[in-house]
């Protein structure tokens, strides 16, 4: 092997993380795969994997109409080249109504809860809310993301990008406090908001609604507490990581 050149089944290995990445959240922008390069593959240069990709016909791209942003999402020889880590790859589609406004917005802010949190955390599980829903009835409530922590806890996300009506969040609560307390479905849920002002508001309306319940199960940030590791948990401003460990605790302690 010449020297500068890595290994064929190094090779191989960065391409499949790069493809999971891109599985798990569906699309990805270039800003997106080039942080996630860097920082979980762990290379400095990322124009050469992504090309590479491209020309071996893993990846396509296309534009985000409205932010002319290239988006770049899995061709089926990348569902195939993965198979054997994603089972559910044959299940992987993109269409371009994934790029709505609205889901495009909250689709970055669930790829920049992944950064932020893989900062502060170890993140052994991580899916989205189109893989939570294959095999679920269609109206089925499910969260934005479904993540396991090394505390060995699950966790729903929810992600907020406007304020929610007082009737939306009851039903969020009862569903949440059915399968945290009955089925044992989550240890908890992080609730991550987009402005301060809807953080304060969605965080009165939750105490409002169910004081004892909230201030137990759930952990909410903005994306400013986010970006510093902190979060509001059991009516505190808490690192992450002390959050999620008294959250593990509450859950071995019955």
């Amino acid at each position: 092997m010449r020297k500068g050149r890595v290994s064929k089944e190094e090779q191989e290995r960065r391409i499949k993380l790069l493809l999971r990445f891109i599985f798990t959240f569906r699309y990805a922008t270039r800003k997106q795969l080039d942080m996630f390069v860097q920082l979980v593959i762990n290379m400095t240069y990322t124009r050469r994997l992504i090309a590479y990709s491209l020309r071996k016909g893993y990846l396509k791209a296309c534009c985000e109409s409205r932010s002319k942003t290239k988006i770049y999402y899995l061709a089926k020889q990348g569902t195939d080249f993965i198979y054997e880590e994603e089972c559910l790859a044959k299940d992987y589609r993109f269409e371009k109504s994934c790029l709505g406004v609205n889901t495009y917005m909250q689709h970055n802010m669930i790829v920049e809860a992944y950064f932020q949190l893989k900062k502060h955390l170890v993140i052994k599980e991580w899916a989205c809310a189109w893989i939570l829903r294959i095999g679920e009835h269609r109206r089925a409530m499910v969260p934005d993301s479904f993540i396991v922590l090394q505390f060995g806890i699950d966790i729903a996300l929810e992600i907020e990008t406007q304020s929610k009506k007082l009737s939306e969040l009851k039903r969020m609560i009862d569903i949440y406090r059915y399968n945290i307390e009955k089925k044992s479905k989550y240890q908890g849920v992080l609730m991550i908001v987009e402005h301060t002002f809807d953080y304060e508001g969605i965080k009165k309306r939750l105490f409002h609604l169910a004081p004892e319940f909230c201030s137990r199960a759930f952990v909410l940030a903005d994306l400013d507490m986010l970006n510093q590791g902190l979060c509001l948990y059991q009516n505190e401003v808490r690192s992450l990581e002390e959050a999620f460990k008294l959250l593990a605790e509450k859950r071995k302690n019955g």
